[in-house]
């Protein structure tokens, strides 16, 4: 019977052994899945909160992004540098534990901003105003465009808020540097010095000097990489453009209208302030008097206009009162435009001292934000117009041309015909050649080109991105291997250079001992072949010599009787003799000084945020997950 024939087969072997493979599948696949704990793939944890590797990834690509923006094809290529993108991704996730460690502090100190606070700041947003009031549709289409909702995007805007609460106040504070710092770094940026140069005309030297050909050999055989004949390739490309796509773009003056109030905030016309201003220099002589004077005038409640024109040192106040125009912040020094535009219309300022003396501020009228006229910025709207198009349709082919070109990997033909481009052919490219035609001269081309992965595949490349707005396909036909060229296609050029370094050694020694002689007698004759240009000023970045010998000159050491430096100077051994050393004059120091102020500003405010940050972590547990991060960093490296 069949049910014997059953309960026999179920004592064999083979039904006991598919018994146990379905009851093992049973367990890794199904219960296994609730037995078994889930791999924690969050790469760090701050305090209560888990930063996850989507976040981790998400603000490591804005990064790259931003990188591409900046940097174009010079990005690409540091990014295919495994060393360089671990290095990147590191800093990404020690900067996303900086501001979570950062913000977890400021919650635990007890700062809180209400909601209140919260609307107003997104009231006072000009990016939700519409004709300078709040537009609550045109806020939560922005906010929509941002992938948030209204309340996720105000407990963002809360959190920072918060942040901003501590963090700012003691940053800016901390960023004032000491005037003498200034004015030190000024004095030494505006440095110039004035030496007689000794140039060695090696022409004679030259003709004397022969090499042997045991020499050239020898440097022939150090030198390999200089008598390199390059590789070669040959291949068709696809080149998508946006330059190129703008051509085709049209729009109405209804798409322009659209743009604009989608887009005002980039239109709106800054705040603008009537300002007038009163100087006393620093230096001046009868300051405090003057100074005393304006105080007690201002005080009494006299014309500030005439005060300007009698008492300060700005002379073009004279004849205007003191009106520097209708300014924007971006027109004033830091100090003076927080200090002018704190003030009401018709308010005089408190005195603002600084390096450059003490001032006093009058804000006449106040222009507020405005959108302008359709009109006035036609113009500007139809370029950005047509720009933000072809970015969108540069993207949209970007995509298609990835996809056909891998879809259809033995030729480009159907991808250009369905995108519109020309199918180009590049009959032979030399590695290294920066002297051939964009887009073939590309440091991000070239790469891709002899890239082994690709001249060997004998299929289409990956998409090879040049910048932010032109990207490229290749199909390589054909590619040559650099090769060493035979001594005797090289040997008169090796003879060459080894003549010239033989030469450029006896020149250095010439000139080495002219200065001995010069030191035994001023007057010393100078060697044969040797000119002297005396008293040359060279200031720092000088152009009328060599950049590493004007370093050298900078370097020259102010004490002593003989100081100099000898060294290569556009292909001349030249001895440069220190005679003085002296500084630009005020002005030129003063803009120096304006520089320097500002880069140590952002220096000074850059070493607080870094104390901040690390006070924070020290206040907060953190644990990273190594395992997940190598986990996190190799797939990403895959992915690439």
């Amino acid at each position: 019977m069949l049910s014997d024939k059953l309960r026999e087969g179920a004592q064999g072997k083979i039904f006991k052994l598919l018994f146990w493979i379905i009851i093992l599948s049973f367990i890794f696949a199904g219960v296994g899945g609730y037995l078994i704990p889930r791999l924690n793939t969050d790469p760090v944890k701050v305090g209560d909160y888990s930063i996850t590797a989507n976040e981790w990834n998400e603000q490591y690509n804005r990064e790259t992004q931003q990188m591409h923006r900046m940097y174009g094809a010079e990005a690409s290529k540091l990014l295919e540098n495994p060393a360089y993108v671990n290095a990147l991704r590191t800093r990404v996730l020690e900067s996303l534990i900086n501001h979570v460690a950062f913000s977890s502090a400021v919650f635990d100190s007890g700062v809180r901003i209400g909601d209140e606070q919260v609307r107003e700041v997104i009231r006072r947003t000009p990016a939700f105003q519409r004709d300078g009031k709040f537009d609550n549709e045109l806020y939560l289409a922005s906010v929509r465009n941002m992938g948030m909702n209204p309340e996720y995007f105000g407990e963002q805007l809360r959190l920072s808020l918060m942040t901003d609460f501590v963090g700012v106040p003691a940053v800016n504070t901390s960023g004032a540097p000491l005037p003498y710092e200034v004015t030190a770094m000024g004095r030494l940026l505006t440095q110039y010095r004035v030496v007689d140069l000794y140039s060695l005309d090696l022409t004679n030297l030259e003709r004397e000097i022969t090499a042997s050909d045991a020499e050239v050999q020898e440097f022939y055989e150090a030198n390999h990489d200089r008598f390199m004949a390059p590789a070669q390739v040959k291949f068709t490309y696809l080149l998508l453009d946006t330059n190129e796509l703008k051509k085709d773009i049209t729009y109405t003056d209804a798409d322009l209208q659209d743009y604009l109030t989608l887009n005002q905030e980039d239109f709106r016309t800054p705040e603008r302030r009537a300002v007038r201003h009163i100087l006393v220099k620093a230096d001046a002589a009868d300051g405090a008097e003057r100074i005393a004077k304006i105080d007690a005038a201002l005080a009494s409640g006299e014309d500030f206009a005439a005060l300007a024109s009698e008492y300060s040192d700005d002379p073009s106040a004279k004849d205007s009162g003191g009106f520097m125009g209708e300014v924007t912040r971006e027109d004033l020094a830091a100090n003076l435009s927080d200090a002018a535009f704190a003030l009401s219309e018709g308010q005089v300022s408190q005195k603002i001292t600084d390096n450059f003396g003490t001032h006093y501020l009058k804000v006449d009228k106040i222009y507020p934000p405005a959108l302008p006229d359709f009109a006035q910025v036609k113009t500007r709207l139809a370029s950005a117009y047509v720009a933000d198009k072809a970015r969108e349709l540069y993207q949209d082919k970007l995509n298609s041309m990835a996809d056909m070109s891998f879809e259809n990997p033995d030729s480009l033909d159907l991808t250009a015909e369905t995108l519109g481009l020309k199918v180009q052919t590049c009959d032979g490219l030399n590695q290294g050649d920066d002297k051939a035609p964009w887009p073939l001269n590309t440091q991000a081309l070239q790469d891709a080109a002899f890239s082994e992965d690709n001249y060997t595949s004998g299929i289409n490349t990956p998409v090879v991105n040049l910048s932010d707005t032109s990207a490229v396909v290749l199909n390589i036909s054909d590619y040559r291997a650099a090769e060493l060229r035979t001594l005797d296609e090289v040997k008169d050029e090796a003879a060459a250079v080894v003549v010239q370094k033989k030469a450029m050694a006896q020149g250095r020694t010439i000139l080495t001992d002219f200065v001995k002689a010069l030191k035994a007698d001023p007057n010393a004759a100078l060697p044969k072949d040797v000119s002297v240009i005396s008293n040359v000023r060279l200031e720092r970045g000088s152009g009328n010599v060599d950049p590493n010998f004007g370093m050298a000159v900078f370097a020259i050491p102010q004490q002593g009787d003989l100081n100099y430096t000898i060294g290569d100077n556009q292909g001349r051994e030249t001895l440069a003799l220190l005679k003085s050393v002296g500084s630009l004059d005020d002005k030129t120091l003063g803009e120096y000084e304006s520089l320097m102020r500002t880069q140590l500003v952002q220096y000074y405010r850059g070493r607080m945020q870094d104390v901040l940050y690390l006070g924070a972590r020290e206040l907060t547990d953190i644990e990273y997950n190594e395992d997940a991060i190598k986990l996190i960093n190799q797939q990403n490296q895959d992915a690439e």
